[in-house]
């Protein structure tokens, strides 16, 4: 519930007056001047791995059912996760408009699929999407943090 709390205001800081289109006549909102307020380490460690973590091991009880409480959490994981990708590819945190675009897109994509099969409580299309997920989590480390996996 802390990362679905810590989320809600994350997003609402980066979104706030973007979401909603500008009544005729008001003057454009000036996003140049976004500022993040935590780092990326800190959006990687505290909000994309730990959802991303309930994506990979969905299945990780032996009985495969879940409660209507479960389903919720994997709901609102998922959705943290595909708006994490939003928040990957806004102009003050975007490192490039190429490679890092289309890695962050992977990554909304995984969610976002995450995210339908979670609604539709769809227990076997969430774990088809490890590999996906994998893929679009893999593909953004190989370019964009350094070392990683090279053996010290």
């Amino acid at each position: 519930m802390r990362i679905l709390t810590l989320f809600a205001v994350l997003y609402a800081a980066a979104g706030a007056g973007l979401a909603q289109a500008p009544s005729a006549g008001a003057a454009p909102v000036d996003t140049s001047n976004l500022k993040s307020v935590g780092t990326m380490s800190e959006l990687m460690l505290n909000i994309i791995y730990p959802t991303s973590d309930e994506i990979f091991y969905v299945d990780k009880e032996e009985t495969g059912k879940k409660s209507a409480k479960e389903w919720a959490d994997l709901k609102n994981n998922a959705l943290m996760l595909a708006e994490s990708a939003n928040l990957l590819m806004a102009p003050n945190r975007a490192r490039d408009n190429d490679q890092w675009m289309r890695d962050a897109k992977l990554l909304w994509e995984a969610g976002n699929k995450a995210f339908i099969a979670a609604k539709a409580k769809d227990l076997p299309a969430l774990v088809a999407l490890n590999a996906e997920l994998y893929e679009a989590c893999q593909s953004c480390h190989v370019h964009y943090r350094p070392n990683y996996r090279r053996r010290p």
